[in-house]
């Protein structure tokens, strides 16, 4: 599991990479290489019993496994400075984005982080609203620190490699 801790420790972004459509094959089914399953989530600690519950939640999630790539390059380019920082979305419509970057005149190493979630594809299912892409959306910020980034970016490569792996 992919997680980026806020500096603080008291919220974590996390993000799992479940499994990927194709493994087993299905006749007429796609091919390896199928879209990735996730979850993504942002949590809080609990310093009464030292767990992370969920504040907000996207169970089911469809990730082109290129997107979940351009994720994590991003976020080492922009942790080389290869990039002024990070601005990713999940697909369209964006269930999921994020940005990270170290905001101008903020000390060294001080990045800010936005995880955005929009929630019009659950409540669509859940209630029965009509999807409305952006209406329902949730804004989370928080600072962390670049190791947190670095090992956020590390766990999604690995997690990734190891479900395209054939």
């Amino acid at each position: 599991m992919a997680d980026l801790v806020s500096d603080s420790g008291a919220l974590r972004f996390r993000l799992r990479l479940l499994d990927r459509e194709g493994r087993v094959p299905v006749p007429g089914g796609p091919g390896p290489g199928g879209r990735i399953l996730a979850a993504a989530a942002l949590e809080y600690l609990d310093r009464r019993d030292g767990e992370h519950w969920p504040v907000v939640e996207l169970g089911a999630l469809y990730l082109a496994a290129e997107a979940v790539q351009a994720l994590a390059a991003g976020l080492a380019d922009a942790i080389r400075g290869a990039a002024p920082g990070l601005a990713w979305q999940s697909g369209e419509p964006a269930a999921l984005g994020v940005q990270a970057g170290v905001p101008e005149g903020s000390p060294e190493g001080a990045w800010l982080v936005e995880v955005g979630m929009d929630l019009s594809g659950f409540l669509a299912g859940a209630a029965g609203t009509p999807v409305r892409p952006g209406a329902e959306l949730a804004l989370f910020r928080f600072p962390a620190a670049r190791p947190a980034l670095v090992a956020f970016a590390s766990a999604l490569e690995a997690e990734l490699r190891e479900l395209v792996a054939p």
